[in-house]
Order: C-alpha cells, then sequence, then structure tokens
C-alpha cells in the first residue's frame, strides 16, 4: 500500500479503474463512483481515512472481522490501520468515497480524537436519513467544486472549515448521540498508544516498549489507559494481534505456520497458545469453525 494518497491514486488509474478523481496533494481527495473487481481473500489496511457514501447498489465488506452491507444511502468510515476487505459488490454498485491523510484530519480539531475514533471504531456504518444525505451531498458538491481552484491561496483552508463543519453538522445523524468528553491528558495518552499500537503491534507485543517511546513508566500507562478507554493496555495490545490472526485465519489460504510467522511469533507452538489464551480455542480449530459456520 503506497503511502500518500496521490501515490496510491496513481497506482488505482494505472490499473485501469474509472472513476472522476479529484485531489489536493497528499492530504484529501474524493473519488466518485470508481469501478474495479473484487480480489477474494485479500484483506488490507489503508494509512488514510475513507468514508464511503453508497448511492445505489449493494456492496459487502469487512471491517475487522465484522461484515456490513452497504446500500444506498449508508456511510462507512474506515480508520487507518483497520482490516478491511471487500467481499462482493453489486454491478450496479455506486459510491463516493472521501479520502484524507491523518495529518488533514489532525489539524480540523474536532473534539478528543480517542473518543471520537473510538465511536467510529465501535460504529463505523451508518444508513443517513434524507437530511442527512443532502448535507453530505452539498459536502461532495463544495469539495468537487473547491479542489480545481489551485489558484486560490485559501483553498486548503477552505476545505479544512468545510470538513469540520460537515462532520460537527452531521455527526449526530451518524450514531447515537454520545456525551462529549472534555479533552483531558489521560485521554491523549490513550489516544497516543492506541495509535502506536495500530501501527506497531506485530514488532512489538510488550508494553515496556510503548511506555518507554511515550516517557512513562509501564504502570501508570496501564492505569490510565485502563480507566479511560475500559481496557487495560495489554488488552489492546491483545485486540490487534488476535483481530489480525483472525482476518487471515478466515480470509486467506495461508498456512497457520505463515500466519505466525507474519504476526512475528518465535514459533507457529507459540502463536497456537497465544491465540488459544484469548480467544478460546487454537488457530486450526477457529478457522475451521468459521468455515462450518460458512456453509
Amino acid at each position: 500500500m503506497s503511502n500518500t494518497i496521490s501515490d496510491t491514486l496513481r497506482s488505482y488509474i494505472a490499473a485501469g479503474h474509472t472513476g472522476a478523481i479529484y485531489s489536493i496533494g497528499n492530504d484529501f481527495s474524493v473519488v466518485c463512483n470508481p469501478s474495479f473487481a473484487v480480489v477474494p481473500n485479500h484483506p488490507y489496511r489503508s494509512p488514510f481515512i475513507v468514508a464511503l457514501y453508497c448511492t445505489a447498489g449493494h456492496a459487502t465488506g469487512r471491517i475487522n472481522a465484522h461484515t456490513y452491507d452497504i446500500e444506498e444511502g449508508g456511510f462507512l468510515i474506515v480508520l487507518p490501520s483497520q482490516i478491511t476487505e471487500l467481499i462482493d459488490i453489486d454491478d450496479d454498485f455506486r459510491a463516493t468515497y472521501v479520502i484524507m491523510s491523518e495529518e488533514f484530519t489532525a489539524s480540523l480539531g474536532i473534539g478528543n480524537t480517542f473518543d471520537i475514533a473510538s465511536i467510529v471504531a465501535e460504529h463505523p456504518y451508518a444508513t443517513l436519513d434524507v437530511r442527512a444525505r443532502g448535507a453530505l451531498d452539498a459536502y461532495i458538491t463544495m469539495c468537487i467544486n473547491l479542489i480545481p481552484t489551485d489558484t486560490n491561496p485559501h483553498r486548503m483552508e477552505i476545505l479544512q472549515l468545510m470538513t469540520r463543519a460537515f462532520f460537527l453538522g452531521l455527526g449526530h445523524f451518524l450514531h447515537e448521540p454520545v456525551a462529549t468528553a472534555t479533552t483531558t491528558r489521560q485521554s491523549e495518552i490513550t489516544s497516543t498508544f492506541i495509535r502506536l499500537v495500530e501501527h506497531n503491534y506485530i514488532e512489538h507485543r510488550d508494553l515496556a516498549f510503548y511506555a518507554e517511546v511515550m516517557n512513562m513508566t509501564a504502570k501508570h500507562l496501564s492505569t490510565v489507559v485502563k480507566q479511560t478507554s475500559g481496557k487495560s493496555a495489554v488488552e489492546w495490545i491483545e485486540k490487534y494481534v488476535t483481530l489480525d490472526a483472525i482476518t487471515q485465519l478466515t480470509s486467506t489460504s495461508k498456512s497457520i505456520k505463515q500466519i505466525a510467522y507474519d504476526l512475528n511469533f518465535p514459533s507457529q507452538s507459540f502463536f497456537g497458545k497465544y491465540f488459544a489464551r484469548i480467544v478460546g480455542c487454537s488457530p486450526a480449530a477457529y478457522r475451521e469453525k468459521e468455515k462450518e459456520g460458512a456453509k
């Protein structure tokens, strides 16, 4: 996966896909009605925030092992590092994708990063009502009209203001109202920790690594994360590791030995014990159970 939106879109175009594309550098892009083929058993992680707005047809996708049916009026947000897979797509499926870098969304200054990310992670998909769809249509149209005006020195600032207003205004349509928490030092610590885990869980499963990077003791980090998120720091690390393992077990034909290697375990046996302790059964048993359930 490319590390910039521009690189990703260049690869997208080179692969023969279609669809109107409007971009500002590596920060922001709108892709209208792209056409592409489903690649089965091909989960991936995007380094970007991707918002998908379905305007017609039906598709089925999976985010972090949860399956979602995407239909007309559906709005789906995928966060960076989430494990995503497109399972099926109808010929008449039409959608607009808004793709944003993490740097761009961070510049918007919308509330507490951890709280927002947690809400979206738990509820990534919603069906919009008529008013919400109207607001989204208007926002996309304004973005498409603004992006080509590259001679406007305030173009990026305008886009940031529009996007901030859009998310603030549309937020209550997307999910059940959630009490807005005041940004605290503790929530900032948790947000930083989870972002580090998302990018490092394959190489680092020890809490000491994250505590050292964040310049605090492992005990203090664990206490803060538990109080803020309801899960311990170790549980967050285990969640990302096992979620990746489950995705590979259910969505690929890789051997368990290969999955263990990909997840940086010293041996298949060590991986099996780790997985069984958290999930409650061996990787092989989990894969077999999922196969039986799919029949």
